[in-house]
């Protein structure tokens, strides 16, 4: 990696909330550009989030919801066309620290990973493990998009996020890619942000400890069909990781029959996602649960 020039940050939305603003304070002193993509495909979008007094803002709306792979797609292609020659991607509900991209930059000025595909500081309130101490950073399997920073030459090499993933495991694909092409991909140790990941409890079954997150039955088509297509494209490079994630074919129907609402609906789209997984199909869900049915 080089040192920095130029960096933009990459916001996806889909109706963000309030905190959204706030958000935006954080990043915008930090970079040159802030680039707001929008995937609910609402008009009315633009007019809710409030971008007085923060110029170096652009806002940029899709006209259907495409996807959060093609959202980021988007977004990193205009601060490329701007110059950007560094990225750092953020979800709307992620708060970073006021010195996010100073940590981040300090530990490239190092020269301790030249090959780092991926850089981020870890979230609040997670422990470093002993065997991090010394070095101040771990080498991950995976990382999440948001608060990961990385050169804009990297994305054009690996060809982008995977817009046929649409949502679920955009990430994971992502961070397969880059450690094929033979990067790293490098958490810090220091705490630098604040992210949910949505309305998670931990509930038992058989004494196992199980995540449950109470997404939109929906969801559970991407869920479900991804883990499929996830194992084909990865299965050779990665047989642990991509067997791990076809568990979810037994772990997401357990956790919609013992912890979660509207089952029917959960099963269609769980029933509809393991069809279009064996099949191959990617792209956005076309086909929606009939409440008379």
């Amino acid at each position: 990696m080089t040192a920095p020039r130029k960096v933009a940050a990459v916001v996806t939305t889909f109706q963000g909330g309030g905190s959204l603003r706030l958000h935006l304070e954080r990043i915008v002193e930090q970079v040159e550009v802030v680039v707001i993509v929008d995937d609910s495909g609402d008009p009315s979008r633009e007019a809710a989030i409030d971008f007085t007094g923060l110029e170096k803002a652009i806002f940029l709306r899709n006209e259907a919801n495409l996807g959060i792979a093609a959202a980021l797609n988007r977004g990193i292609a205009q601060a490329g066309a701007m110059g950007c020659d560094w990225i750092i991607t953020l979800d709307d509900d992620t708060l970073v620290s006021r010195t996010y991209l100073d940590d981040v930059f300090q530990f490239v000025q190092t020269g301790a990973q030249p090959r780092a595909g991926l850089i981020a500081c870890s979230r609040e309130g997670s422990e470093p493990s002993a065997m991090d101490d010394a070095s101040g950073y771990k080498i991950k399997r995976t990382l999440i998009t948001s608060g990961c920073v990385f050169e804009f030459r990297t994305f054009q090499e690996i060809g982008g996020f995977d817009e046929g993933l649409f949502i679920d495991l955009v990430d994971f694909d992502f961070c397969t890619r880059l450690r094929q092409s033979g990067r790293s991909l490098v958490l810090l140790n220091k705490p630098g942000m604040a992210h949910r990941v949505g309305s998670a409890r931990t509930v038992r079954l058989v004494g196992l400890a199980i995540v449950v997150y109470h997404h939109a039955p929906f969801r559970l088509y991407y869920q479900m069909r991804n883990v499929f297509l996830f194992a084909r494209k990865h299965l050779a490079f990665d047989p642990v990781l991509s067997l791990y994630l076809l568990l979810d074919a037994l772990r997401l129907p357990l956790k919609a029959l013992f912890f979660e609402q509207q089952k029917r609906a959960r099963f269609f789209y769980l029933g509809t996602g393991l069809l279009d997984g064996l099949r191959g199909r990617g792209g956005r869900l076309t086909r929606r649960f009939a409440e008379s049915s």
